[in-house]
């Protein structure tokens, strides 16, 4: 006996209260029904069903049984759902959503060499910094810079880490000196990300300890912040993903390398495991082995 086939075909009369309906919807004849119940009966060695001239009820025992086999049969589903998505070509329109910073600096050359290697996705890629409901806004995928998830129901794959550094242009100390401790950076001109409408004095943490300074500038693009930076016009905050080059070839200075700062994890995002079609697994693959030997950026 196919036993798959026969707890499908036991759920369908359930459901529809009769054999004879669901034969039909089966598409099989009420004998072949009857006789896979009869069957399946035996097989377990209990009476599933109350039959009666009009109606057919699961017995208190048949009723067990189909809550679980309907529970089986979804994870046969979802199995040969997933089997099936291996085998598939990534293809098809892949909807992409990151922070502004994030995708200008780090999304371009990566989205560039995936569309070269998957030539039958197509990418629509929307760049903001609110935040986005996956399911709700039709986005396969989200690369979110975080220090904690929400409750949102999604699958979070960690792809890097990043961290707070204060860092300012060679110019800049230069022209008003290096500042000793964090303590030193309320006498130093500070510029700050911040959306707009934002007052008062913003707590930079350094070994667990707050800062407060009083910015001279506030702009809602850290990527701007890093140029205002680099220009010399002051000291920034900035998150590593966002500086680190900057301090690689020199162009930035870290100011307390040896403090420690908050760190955030940039993770890859998708709605749920059965969302997770061949160009979601792909694209997020390929982002793994492109951030795989990236450490913090510094």
């Amino acid at each position: 006996m196919d036993r798959f086939r026969a707890l499908a075909w036991y759920c369908k009369v359930v459901e529809l209260e009769g054999i004879s309906d669901a034969a039909r919807a089966l598409r099989v004849s009420k004998a072949a029904v009857s006789k896979s119940l009869a069957l399946l009966e035996s097989e377990l060695g209990v009476h599933l069903l109350h039959r009666t001239t009009r109606t057919v009820k699961p017995t208190p025992t048949g009723r067990i049984v189909y809550q679980r086999a309907r529970n089986v049969l979804e994870q046969m589903r979802e199995l040969e759902a997933a089997a099936n998505a291996e085998k598939a070509e990534p293809a098809g329109i892949l909807r992409v959503t990151a922070s502004v910073a994030f995708g200008l600096l780090h999304l371009r050359e990566h989205i560039a060499a995936f569309l070269q290697a998957y030539p039958a996705v197509r990418i629509e890629l929307v760049l903001t910094d609110r935040y986005t409901r996956l399911a709700e806004e039709g986005f396969d995928v989200a690369i979110r810079v975080t220090r904690a998830l929400d409750n949102e129901d999604v699958v979070a794959i960690p792809l890097a880490t990043t961290r707070m550094i204060a860092c300012a242009s060679p110019d800049y100390l230069k022209r008003a000196g290096r500042p000793r401790s964090p303590r030193d950076l309320v006498r130093h001109t500070c510029m700050s990300y911040g959306a707009p409408g934002t007052t008062g004095r913003v707590a930079w943490r350094f070994d667990d300890e707050a800062v407060l300074v009083d910015p001279v500038v506030r702009v809602d693009s850290s990527v701007l912040l890093r140029d205002l930076t680099r220009s010399g016009a002051g000291i920034s905050f900035l998150l590593s993903f966002v500086c680190g080059s900057d301090l690689q070839s020199g162009a930035l200075v870290p100011l307390f390398p040896k403090a420690k700062t908050e760190e955030s994890t940039v993770f890859a995002i998708y709605p749920s495991p059965g969302h997770a079609t061949a160009k979601i697994r792909a694209f997020i693959r390929f982002l793994q082995d492109a951030y795989r030997n990236t450490g913090d950026w510094t």
